[in-house]
């Protein structure tokens, strides 16, 4: 103390400065490195291996199985809740954890080992995910504990972003190919437009927001935002654009779920191009006409007749009822769509067409099968198609509820078809062969563009077909 005395203040003061301004190096980190078993299983063999898992019934994992994966996830903002998803080469799964900002020690393009015994795979709508079990709740599991979740994975190496690159898609109906492929992954899809881009917000206050982004292709598909998500409030943005995220699937539906804000980016802030009058798009196809048949809302219990919709985006005049039983519009997992019911003969028409001078264009529509349950099956190319008054040739495609294909929109494309200058499109189905009902979701008739392949003419379905 006395020696402190002695020293002048301008002297100690001198000593503080240098103090605060002395650059000290920072502590050598040490990567992480994995030095345990060599991972043994994919999350595809871990799927196919529980597969009998259910909601009631997880399966617990007993034996040694050591999982390599990316994560693609993060929870920085308030988006993705108490879960990580990771992908490897074969698939992509959920894992519920019980922690808050996961993202500190696993971020986004961190390389993990899981030692998977001991954790269970369960399903939450629908789909299989792992945690730990836990007979207390109704769902038989719960998040997997912090402490032990870090004892079981194990980081290799840094974790970076540019570790994962997302499945980049400009036809939203692509996942509908095989969905076990793109179920979880990480995707973006290109040039889509938010429906309420400029005017609403991505979630409110009080609930979560569903907000559809439709691509150049007509298909839609719900974005689904937390409103605890730092973003919530952030306006919807205007134009075209593209929406990257966590590519979920909830009973059967189809969701993606953004990671930050970062992940909407490129669009271009204007709604003003073109619509459904025709006109060339960037790529050069010629839009003859176009329709997603609107918003309907329900009068009571009833959805609208087809008959009598007014929400139509093109012209009521253009629509008609053909058949004595009558189509329906309807909403169903937030897809609007032309409800033909089952074991019904049900018609309808689409008149006046604008061929624009063109004699031959490219017919595409998106259409479902209402099966759900265990052996159900149903042939889409019941949906039958007239083009002024010329049956076309639509392929076989069967869609069934053990696949899970029920109401899943498939695009169907018919090439060369022969038009008029007033075309009238006719989609129908008959008692017979309409065994459960089907839905017709949009329509697009279009010549396409000079950088277009073209090909011998005929009718694809996308999906594709992998059988």
């Amino acid at each position: 103390m006395k020696l402190l005395r002695n020293i002048s203040l301008p002297l100690i003061a001198s000593l503080a400065l240098f103090a605060c301004e002395r650059d000290y190096d920072a502590p050598l980190l040490t990567e992480p490195e994995y030095t345990g078993p060599a991972a043994n299983i994919t999350i595809s063999e871990l799927r196919t291996q529980n597969a009998a898992a259910t909601t009631d019934v997880p399966i617990i994992i007993a034996q040694s199985q050591i999982l390599k994966a990316t994560i693609t996830s993060s929870d920085e903002a308030g988006n993705i809740y108490k879960n990580i998803y990771i992908q490897d080469e074969t698939g992509a799964i959920g894992v519920r954890v019980d922690q808050n900002n996961i993202c500190t020690k696993y971020p986004v393009g961190q390389t993990i080992y899981i030692d998977l015994e001991g954790l269970c795979v369960s399903v939450y709508g629908g789909e299989q995910q792992i945690a730990i079990y836990d007979e207390s709740n109704n769902y038989k599991t719960a998040p997997i504990p912090w402490e032990i979740f870090q004892e079981k994975a194990i980081r290799d190496g840094w974790g970076a972003p540019e570790n994962v690159k997302p499945i980049v898609l400009d036809d939203i109906s692509t996942i509908n190919t095989n969905p076990d492929n793109y179920k979880f992954k990480l995707v973006q899809f290109t040039g889509v437009t938010f429906q309420n881009g400029g005017k609403g917000i991505f979630a409110p206050e009080d609930a979560y927001g569903e907000e559809n982004i439709t691509d150049s292709h007509g298909n839609s598909i719900i974005v689904r935002t937390s409103n605890y998500a730092s973003f919530a409030g952030n306006k919807l943005p205007e134009g075209k654009g593209n929406v990257t995220g966590i590519l979920g699937r909830f009973k059967g539906t189809w969701q993606l779920t953004l990671r930050t804000a970062d992940d909407v980016s490129d669009f271009t802030g204007s709604t003003e191009e073109g619509g459904d009058e025709g006109g060339e798009t960037p790529s050069g196809e010629t839009v003859l006409f176009q329709e997603s048949f609107g918003t309907p809302e329900k009068s009571g219990n009833y959805w609208p007749y087809f008959s009598d919709y007014t929400g139509f985006d093109n012209p009521t005049s253009m629509f008609e009822n053909t058949s004595e039983e009558k189509a329906s519009v309807r909403i169903v997992s937030n897809l609007t769509n032309v409800w033909f019911p089952g074991t019904k003969d049900v018609a309808i028409a689409i008149k006046n067409i604008n061929a624009q001078g063109n004699t031959s264009a490219t017919l595409e529509y998106q259409v479902g099968a209402n099966v759900y349950n265990a052996g159900e099956k149903q042939d889409l190319k019941t949906l039958k198609v007239k083009c002024n008054g010329q049956e076309l040739t639509i392929p076989s495609k069967e869609v069934t509820g053990d696949a899970k294909q029920g109401n899943t929109p498939f695009k169907m494309t018919i090439e060369n078809v022969t038009i008029s200058d007033n075309t009238t499109l006719e989609f129908y189905c008959t008692t017979s062969e309409n065994t459960y009902g089907l839905r017709l979701y949009s329509v697009k008739l279009y010549v396409p563009g000079s950088g277009s392949t073209g090909g011998d003419g005929g009718t694809t379905i996308e999906p594709t077909p992998n059988n």
